[in-house]
């Protein structure tokens, strides 16, 4: 009888033990995952943080403005600043819009680099380059010219002008050009003419 019951009670420690070593792999099994898992969420989280911050810090500052003819060209300066990779000219997007004095909006948009009737040369070219060499791609510290016509981009005139700097200057309005880039960001310049002729600044 003495043999039995001991028998029993190895029997019963053996199962306590291989279901105790069964938990000790089970919790460890679990602890690798999440900690994996965890891994995983914090690099995500870092490339979150780093492309945010690339694309915070990419901006197109407007240097300056002027008129470029005696009718609706502007000539802009621009520099284009960022953390992350350069971007081609062709997914730039600008708008040029006004309301006028009996509340009509006008509205011109395009491409940097999009082809202009007024223009001799290119439409954008870098600070130091001649006028006839277009960069394909904006490169973050380097200034560019943008030439820009008013009007809605019908006609051999533009259609009037609209937003022009004669057409603003005449009116005694306000435009604004904006230039929109790829993943979002966006620069808004406010355009005032106080004194009419080529080359005179643009406010």
């Amino acid at each position: 009888m003495k043999e039995t019951d001991e028998d029993i009670f190895a029997q019963v420690g053996i199962g306590a033990m291989v279901l105790f070593i069964g938990t000790l792999i089970a919790i460890t099994t679990s602890m690798y995952v999440m900690i994996n898992q965890l891994e995983v969420v914090t690099q995500s989280t870092q490339k979150v943080i780093s492309t945010t911050s690339k694309e915070a810090h990419t901006q197109v500052i407007f240097v300056g403005a002027w008129i470029d003819d005696a009718y609706d060209d502007y000539l802009f300066m621009i520099e284009y600043q960022s953390l992350g990779k350069e971007v081609n000219i062709d997914e730039v997007g600008w708008v040029l819009w006004c309301v006028d004095n009996a509340d009509n909006h006008h509205r011109r948009m395009g491409h940097l680099g999009d082809d202009l009737v007024s223009a001799e040369g290119a439409t954008i070219w870098e600070v130091g380059e001649t006028w006839d060499v277009e960069p394909e791609t904006l490169e973050s510290g380097k200034r560019y010219f943008v030439n820009t016509d008013g009007g809605t981009g019908t006609g051999p005139t533009g259609n009037g002008g609209q937003c022009g700097p004669l057409h603003i200057y005449d009116n005694g309005l306000t435009a604004y050009y904006t230039i929109y880039l790829p993943f979002g960001g966006h620069s808004t310049q406010e355009l005032k003419v106080n004194n009419y002729g080529v080359g005179e600044s643009v406010v």
